[in-house]
């Protein structure tokens, strides 16, 4: 009773007292799209990306000249491939030219900055305008339903980013968590043992019917609960992203929490681009939203089924245009199966970011995104590669062209030294590239340390 009043009345009622209602409606908008043609949703993206383009020609100047060299006319667009005669935007693009690429139309303060640590290799500042961020919203409220989940369910988050997650020291806060997520965190970069067997309990005791989750940090947190023998009362799902899923993965969360897994793709310069279905046939892709290409390495589209890199044309942020955006992820993309009740295409493979786990110095082992986390907020902006070698030693590997300075060494010095709780010996290393390895995937974060020989994917 308390999940269907939230879901019905509490949730909408917040969103109203917030001004968010747009959720709602984008949801209501989309949720019809999923039983839609092939054309349908191919006449809705090309609308979209018409709009799109006409858009980003007219008030930003980084695509006024960019259209301008390619002899490029947005208004004669009369299909999705015709996208293609545009170059590829690049994430040192967005680094270099974010204050051209942003739109005119839009004041500074009426923007929302986000970063991201950069999986793929560089770290990112980004925007969006509060329509498109109600749009990632309904998206990921349609993927919820379609799992059984809602406002008002239960859910507890193993998570990494402080960004994402709500701050519930504050009442207003507290209330919003039970009328929105009802949702309890785990704090990832934070993790020990007894925090993780801390928050172990805390699911027990608060009966989610889903955990979203990074999975190696969950897999971490399920085979402590597993070698401690601490019973864990069944969860119904289990939702992971930002780094591959393996199989034993999967059995080990249907062992310890009875769980039945599901797979996400996205990140969070782009939202929420995939989710794998009850039918367990690859990650459907929220077409309404995206326009996606693969390409090889020379830039041209790969065959149908080819693993290749995935380009993303956001037919939704208004603010910051991201038109035939090199996401740096390796995909291969496949077409609606039969067994399917849609026509959205698949995601049926995903390459190109692995964050290891970390060890601390006191043995405890912590997600690696807290060396992302710790990169970013330190000021570096080059693509690198990190090596744990031991709890207290880092090699940070660099372009020889892209050296780190040295006071964004000192202050990176000290964000790895409390994250890692300690003083970490850290060697910059200069190499001519950083390349990705052989199943297409960047290793941003590695630990060697304790790695047993194939434990990465068992």
């Amino acid at each position: 009773m308390t999940e269907l009043l939230i879901r019905h009345v509490g949730n909408p009622l917040l969103l109203a007292y917030r001004g968010e209602s747009a959720i709602l409606r984008h949801y209501r908008h989309f949720r019809p799209m999923w039983g839609a043609s092939r054309e349908q949703i191919e006449s809705h993206q090309l609308k979209q990306m018409q709009k799109m383009l006409l858009h980003a020609g007219n008030s930003s100047e980084f695509y006024k000249r960019r259209f301008q060299e390619a002899g490029f006319k947005a208004g004669e667009v009369k299909s999705l491939a015709d996208v293609s005669g545009l170059p590829f935007l690049t994430k040192g693009d967005l680094n270099s030219a974010m204050a051209e690429i942003l739109s005119n139309r839009f004041k500074k303060t009426e923007l929302i900055e986000s970063s991201t640590g950069g999986s793929s290799g560089v770290p990112l500042t980004f925007y969006r305008d509060r329509e498109v961020t109600a749009v990632r919203r309904a998206q990921d409220y349609f993927f919820n339903g379609k799992l059984g989940v809602f406002p008002g369910t239960k859910r507890a988050w193993v998570w990494g980013s402080p960004l994402d997650t709500y701050h519930l020291d504050k009442l207003k806060a507290r209330v919003a968590n039970f009328l929105g997520d009802r949702a309890i965190y785990f704090y990832s970069f934070d993790a020990t043992t007894e925090t993780s067997r801390q928050f172990l309990e805390a699911i027990n005791r608060f009966k989610p019917k889903s955990i979203y989750a990074y999975p190696n940090m969950l897999a971490a947190m399920a085979e402590l609960a597993r070698d401690s023998g601490i019973k864990m009362k069944k969860v119904g799902k289990v939702v992971v992203t930002a780094e591959p899923l393996y199989d034993w993965q999967r059995e080990l969360f249907a062992e310890v929490f009875g769980a039945e897994t599901f797979e996400r793709y996205g990140s969070r310069e782009i939202g929420t681009v995939a989710s794998e279905g009850t039918d367990h046939i690859g990650m459907h892709i929220f077409e309404p939203t995206y326009y996606l290409e693969v390409i090889s390495e020379d830039g041209k589209p790969t065959s149908y089924g080819e693993m290749g890199e995935l380009v993303v044309t956001d037919l939704y942020n208004r603010a910051m245009p991201l038109i035939r955006y090199r996401t740096g992820d390796m995909v291969r993309i496949e077409n609606a199966s039969a067994r399917s009740n849609t026509v959205w295409r698949r995601i049926t493979a995903v390459g190109g970011r692995v964050v290891d786990l970390v060890y601390r110095l006191d043995g405890s082992r912590i997600a690696g995104e807290a060396i992302i986390m710790s990169l970013r907020t330190s000021g570096v902006r080059n693509k690198v590669q990190v090596v744990q070698n031991t709890p207290q030693t880092l090699t940070v590997k660099h372009l020889y062209s892209e050296a780190i300075l040295p006071e964004i060494q000192t202050a990176l010095q000290e964000k790895v030294n409390e994250v890692l709780g300690g003083p970490v010996t850290i060697e910059y290393v200069g190499v001519a590239e950083l390349p990705y390895d052989k199943s297409g995937k960047y290793r941003y974060v590695t630990s060697e340390w304790g790695k047993e020989a194939g434990a990465t994917d068992r």
